[in-house]
């Protein structure tokens, strides 16, 4: 039965925290007007409105958008038909109790103003001083500053719930005239299981006027207003910023949240009581979605200072490591990333296409959320090959047999492709040969392992006689494909092949008479190499003779080497035209399906309506070699699954595919992914089992180039860890971040922007 407009419109009164309380969801409440919910306290309800909004998501709405973000924790491509349904129970409870929602919580005492005399303080300061300082790596002499100055204090311990806490940090709010008029309150005890987010209490006090926030200013702080969505953002930012805020005369307010309009209201009342000559608005948000969109409201509204009569430009600022400015200051860098408002809004132009191709199709817009964590094991198996004998003949016969063996043989080793789908081991010694760097095509990486598996390192007869080594009498060769070369052949008039050499005069000059066809076809000659153990090589000039790894992580657990394997793949995502986004996309991935290995740590996107718009995004969090991983894994899945490749394989295979390319990627970086790999290789051929032999040779060919691919160039552009001299003049950015950037804004160039 459809629902009236009458009975919509009572549907519309329902209040949250009505629901709420009926539904046992614990809040806290901070003034008549606030509510927080306990485990998320950056999600605030405003009973006047009725509307909700989520600080640290940027999800805001009614009851409905209530109920289905916060309590059943659906994203953007999921039905909201469970929260209707949630919505109508409520709503059925309410009219059989005969409630009168209008005067549900209705409001009779008078608003409380804040008084900052009632606000429960301390003389002592060591809790609030061993906080900053030890929790928050502030330096300990500017905290002293601040705790002398009354810019900070330390509050009397309190009870929340059923708790006593201990003794919180307190930060006063100022007005434009220095007037204390409200504060945070930020606790300094770890209580997960009361906050989970972020396992620390934070409240504003009761009755805090929201049109300013805790605030500090340097020189005369009337020309600069920069914003903060807490008062420890702002403390950091202000510590590593120090001269730069006395230069520009700036005034640092925290907003408690992502209300980028307060930063407004604070303006306005500076300018009429001080005749403030504010030029300049910065967003110092968190580098993360909600960040982006609070940011975004100095992009579509411009304003201009009434008593200079000049515009206010505004700009973006965000860490150069970390969500932000804390995470920064613990890590121990410095810096910040200045970026233009269009900047701003092209980086959320992206992230909100991204969540408009899930509301659309219902379902993520994406090929993958996971990386490899396949490992390595050593060859066993040896296979014997007889002796090599030798036959007169004319050169065209020798050739033509030479071509006939070849084949069977290169077919004979083809043939065994279907023990890598029932031998994980086996898939894994041909992985772990394709990892050593010696760059061979994937075909003939099969075609090695497959006639000899315990092959290590190979070249043709005359390489090891030019390096002063010789074959040993009676081995026999393995047979791979050299490079292609294209050969003069006439087609006879049976349809047949002949190469020009092997041609007869009478056949050539029906060729130059234009009476037989000639072709140009590209040819691939078998080859015949060694392994160097069927040479006379010692162990003394194998290091000489094995190829230098870019780096070997086994051993280089160096910091700026890792930063170097990781900066150089991500240069070859760029040379892809995928820019890699490894920052403030957190809660994007975190809406992926979960993997076999629990929360998706990145994902390869790509527009189904622009297939030129391709990303690859990482998790935040990521461990050095956890990024590594994972960005070779979803660099697999741009060379191979993108909408404009022709491999239409499911789902499984496409994962099995990635994962074999990234395991042979970091596997020739040195990183051994542990004592479990076979295990982990077992899941990847019971996929290719499933195929029943089916296009076995063709998927793992396909992985294996992708891989090969990678390690081709993470050797030509690293050296023992040290990114080699760039060849060009174009100077590489000095830290991840700016690589990032840099495409990022590029792919954004293009970009169409939305209001």
């Amino acid at each position: 039965m459809a629902i009236s407009k009458e009975e919509r419109a009572q549907l519309k009164l329902l209040p949250i925290r009505g629901y709420c309380d009926w539904k046992g969801i614990p809040y806290t409440t901070d003034t008549p007007t606030e509510l927080r919910m306990v485990d998320h306290d950056s999600l605030v309800v405003r009973t006047k409105l009725n509307r909700f909004v989520w600080n640290s998501t940027g999800v805001k709405g009614d009851l409905v958008d209530f109920i289905h973000y916060y309590e059943l924790g659906k994203s953007d491509g999921d039905s909201k038909g469970a929260a209707i349904k949630n919505q109508l129970a409520y709503a059925r409870f309410v009219k059989g109790e005969n409630i009168d929602v209008s005067k549900l919580y209705e409001d009779n005492t008078p608003r409380y103003k804040f008084d900052y005399d009632k606000v429960f303080k301390t003389q002592e300061t060591n809790v609030a001083k061993d906080y900053l300082v030890n929790q928050r790596k502030l330096n300990p002499q500017f905290v002293d500053n601040l705790l002398k100055s009354g810019a900070v204090v330390q509050g009397s311990r309190y009870r929340e719930g059923d708790k006593l806490h201990q003794n919180p940090v307190i930060f006063p709010w100022k007005d434009v005239n220095g007037k204390i008029v409200g504060a945070d309150r930020q606790g300094t005890e770890q209580d997960f299981e009361h906050y989970k987010k972020r396992g620390t209490s934070k409240k504003i006090f009761a009755g805090s006027d929201t049109s300013t926030g805790y605030n500090l200013s340097f020189g005369s702080g009337d020309k600069t207003l920069i914003l903060f969505e807490s008062p420890i953002d702002l403390l950091s930012y202000a510590q590593q910023n120090h001269q730069d805020m006395v230069k520009s005369n700036a005034t640092l307010l925290s907003v408690s949240g992502t209300d980028a309009k307060r930063g407004l209201q604070y303006l306005n009342d500076a300018v009429a009581a001080k005749q403030a000559k504010f030029n300049k608005i910065i967003v110092a948000f968190d580098n993360d979605v909600a960040g982006f969109k609070a940011a975004d409201y100095f992009d579509r509204f411009s304003f201009k200072n009434p008593i200079t009569g000049e515009a206010i430009e505004a700009e973006r600022h965000i860490p150069l490591q970390g969500k932000d400015w804390n995470e920064q200051l613990k890590a121990g860098v410095t810096g910040r990333r200045v970026m233009s408002m269009t900047d701003n809004a092209n980086r959320l132009d992206a992230l909100e296409k991204l969540a408009v191709q899930e509301t659309q199709t219902g379902k993520p817009d994406y090929v993958d959320v996971k990386m490899s964590t396949i490992q390595p094991v050593k060859p066993t198996v040896e296979e014997q090959t007889p002796k090599k004998g030798k036959e007169r003949r004319s050169k065209a016969d020798r050739r033509k047999e030479n071509a006939l063996k070849n084949k069977q043989i290169i077919q004979e080793a083809m043939g065994k492709v279907a023990k890598y789908q029932q031998d994980p081991a086996e898939l894994k010694k041909l992985l772990d040969f394709t990892a050593t760097g010696l760059n061979y095509s994937a075909r003939n990486s099969m075609l090695i392992q497959l006639q000899n598996p315990k092959a290590t390192l190979l070249k043709g007869y005359k390489q090891w006689s030019a390096d002063g080594i010789q074959v040993n009498k009676g081995e026999k060769g393995i047979k791979i494909f050299g490079a292609p070369t294209n050969l003069k052949t006439i087609i006879d008039s049976n349809g047949e092949k002949i190469r020009w050499s092997d041609a007869t005069p009478e056949q050539k000059q029906l060729a130059n008479n234009n009476q037989l066809e000639v072709r140009s076809v590209k040819h691939y000659p078998v080859e015949t190499v060694f392994d160097v153990r069927q040479t006379n090589a010692t162990a003394e000039q194998l290091p000489s003779l094995l190829p230098n790894r870019p780096i070997d992580l086994a051993t280089d657990k160096s910091p700026k080497h890792l930063d170097a394997a990781y900066k150089t793949l991500l240069k070859f995502a760029d040379k892809l035209k995928v820019p890699v986004i490894d920052q403030g996309l957190d809660e994007q991935i975190a809406k992926r399906p979960m993997t076999w290995q629990g929360q998706a740590k990145g994902a390869f996107v790509q527009s189904k309506t622009n297939k030129d718009e391709k990303y690859i995004l990482l998790r935040s969090d990521l461990t050095p070699t956890d990024k590594i991983h994972t960005l070779a894994h979803e660099i697999a899945h741009a060379q191979l699954h993108s909408l404009q490749s022709q491999n239409n394989w499911p789902t499984a295979i496409k994962e099995t595919q990635a994962e074999l390319s990234s395991y042979v990627i970091t596997k020739n970086l040195g990183i051994e992914p542990g004592e479990k790999s076979v295990d982990y290789i077992a899941g990847w051929s019971k996929n290719l089992k499933a195929l029943e032999g089916r296009n076995t040779g063709k998927i793992i060919s396909q992985a294996l180039k992708a891989s090969t691919d990678v390690t081709q160039y993470l050797s030509d552009n690293l050296s023992n860890g040290e990114v080699r001299q760039p060849k060009t003049t174009k100077l590489l950015k000095p830290d991840k971040l700016a690589v990032v950037e840099q495409n990022y804004q590029a792919i954004n160039q293009t970009s169409t922007r939305h209001m």
